[in-house]
């Protein structure tokens, strides 16, 4: 069991951030769920169906996220796992940075017909699906600029608590 941890049992006053790489990881591993389980919540409460940007941008939510877990895991004081959160959190940012682009004015106009993603998975080449969900489809620009701004302040935070983790080794 981590020294932290013990700590924490034998003393109930003491925090969490008695050992800052630890608590900097589990922030990154709660923040990564939270934004996974909001992504699901606007899905299947909201009646929000994903783009394939916002199915791409969910997959490098849950890398960060697993990427926080496993550096929690193994060896929170390696720099590594860090570093890798923080590389997945800037490209869902530049990926929601996309998805921004395309609903905005000046994308021109963006192919609004096309088959759903569900369609494309059973039917197309894989490389052709990888190629939708990296420069987006006629999906992705009709839904709301809301949600990949979200996910670019989510994103945002990744790369603050991957910093901030990386800096407290």
């Amino acid at each position: 069991m981590n020294s932290w941890i013990r700590r924490l049992v034998e003393n109930g006053r003491q925090t969490v951030l008695a050992s800052p790489p630890e608590a900097w990881g589990l922030a990154g591993v709660a923040w990564a769920g939270l934004l996974a389980a909001a992504a699901i919540v606007l899905e299947y409460g909201f009646g929000q169906a994903p783009c394939a940007l916002c199915l791409t941008q969910r997959l490098l939510v849950l890398l960060a996220g697993l990427t926080a877990l496993l550096g929690f895991a193994h060896n929170p004081r390696l720099g590594v796992y860090p570093l890798a959160m923080a590389v997945a959190a800037l490209a869902g940012g530049g990926f929601s940075i996309r998805h921004l682009y395309l609903l905005s004015p000046f994308a021109g106009e963006v192919s609004s017909c096309g088959v759903d993603f569900a369609y494309m998975v059973a039917a197309y080449p894989l490389m052709d699906i990888l190629e939708k969900m990296t420069m987006g489809t006629g999906e992705c620009a009709d839904q709301s600029a809301a949600i990949p701004a979200l996910a670019l302040l989510g994103f945002v935070g990744l790369l603050a608590l991957a910093v901030a983790h990386w800096r407290s080794r």
